[in-house]
């Protein structure tokens, strides 16, 4: 395994020589790969172009995000960066890399959750492409264009994950493979508008699940925070370091959703707009609006205690599908419906 995680040093190594007049690009595909954005920005432009494809992405993000958890707890990832100082190899020729701030996250390294959990949100969005464009047209090399620029998405996301040290290449490796086949397997199996006790009792199996294997895990002697003893370590700047990487952070993320998904489809205002049909125009000023209402709602997420922060991270992921599936439609609709001049009878 040793020469398998030097030849990762190696790679990024070379990426980070060869391709330097690249990094912002790489810190830009690296932040667009990030779960979060997956809840904040794919899942409710997605929504307002595909009710049952958004629904889907904020499904899969959540119970991948989770899986995602628990596979890193039990194969024990290094992280390049941390691992190049504790191995001993570059004591004496240290090996030319830097970190960067979106380097240092606290959770162990493999699989990659970058690349598996956008790998399987991203699916049903490149399948609902691809079945638009089929049906459109006929060239055979259009017909491919979904499916190419989700495989290249995927592969500069991994690229960008070996070049800031976040990850070895095995690692990006086996989350795109993974995140691939879990998205090939639960996009046609998407639970939709199912009972509200439904999305309680996954929050609820979600916390509950996560804890019993914590505890299992800790009674056996092994310690789960090793990683972030590790991160705390080696990161190069303090500030680096932000508690939304920590693994609970995304276990609050995950039952939160769901919790939010159902409160949001039994919800009087989303009744009120599913008997509706929003124009492109009212969907593009729901997208808008829901972007704009990010600003105060990602303060709400940062208090300095970390078990405040689970807390509030859980209620700020439980309000969001609320706001995107529900209370943003709603406000627009009956703004526009306010707006509309009345119709006379001749």
């Amino acid at each position: 395994m040793e020469s398998t995680l030097g030849a990762g040093i190696v790679i990024a190594e070379a990426l980070q020589n060869q391709l330097a007049w690249l990094e912002n690009v790489w810190l830009w595909i690296t932040f667009l790969g990030d779960p979060k954005i997956l809840f904040l920005f794919y899942f409710p432009a997605a929504y307002y172009a595909s009710r049952r494809v958004g629904i889907a992405v904020l499904w899969i993000s959540l119970i991948t995000e989770w899986l995602n958890l628990i596979f890193k707890w039990f194969l024990f990832g290094d992280r390049p960066f941390w691992w190049v100082h504790e191995s001993g190899y570059y004591s004496q020729a240290p090996a030319q890399v830097h970190q960067f701030p979106s380097s240092c996250e606290t959770g162990p390294g493999s699989p990659s959750g970058h690349c598996m959990i956008t790998g399987a949100a991203l699916w049903p969005i490149m399948t609902a492409l691809s079945s638009q464009v089929a049906t459109r047209a006929r060239s055979r090399w259009v017909r491919v264009m979904p499916s190419l620029a989700y495989c290249t998405f995927l592969l500069a996301v991994g690229l960008s994950r070996i070049f800031i040290l976040a990850h070895f290449p095995h690692q990006v490796l086996a989350g795109l493979i993974t995140g691939a086949v879990l998205g090939w397997l639960m996009t046609p199996r998407v639970p939709m508008e199912r009972e509200l006790s439904f999305y309680g009792l996954t929050a609820l199996a979600l916390m509950l699940g996560t804890s019993l294997i914590y505890w299992t895990l800790f009674t056996l002697g092994l310690d789960l925070s090793w990683s972030i003893s590790l991160a705390f370590k080696w990161c190069e700047r303090p500030e680096w370091i932000h508690v939304d990487s920590r693994p609970f952070a995304s276990l609050s993320r995950d039952s939160g959703a769901a919790l939010g998904l159902g409160i949001a489809l039994h919800s009087p205002c989303y009744a009120q707009v599913r008997r509706a049909q929003l124009g492109n125009g009212q969907k593009i000023a729901c997208l808008v609006l829901a972007m704009g209402l990010l600003g105060p709602l990602d303060w709400l997420g940062h208090p300095p205690q970390i078990s405040l922060f689970y807390i509030f991270n859980f209620l700020k992921y439980t309000l969001w599908p609320c706001l995107v599936l529900a209370l943003v439609p709603w406000a627009v609709h009956m703004f526009s419906a306010q707006e509309a001049p009345p119709i006379h009878s001749s």
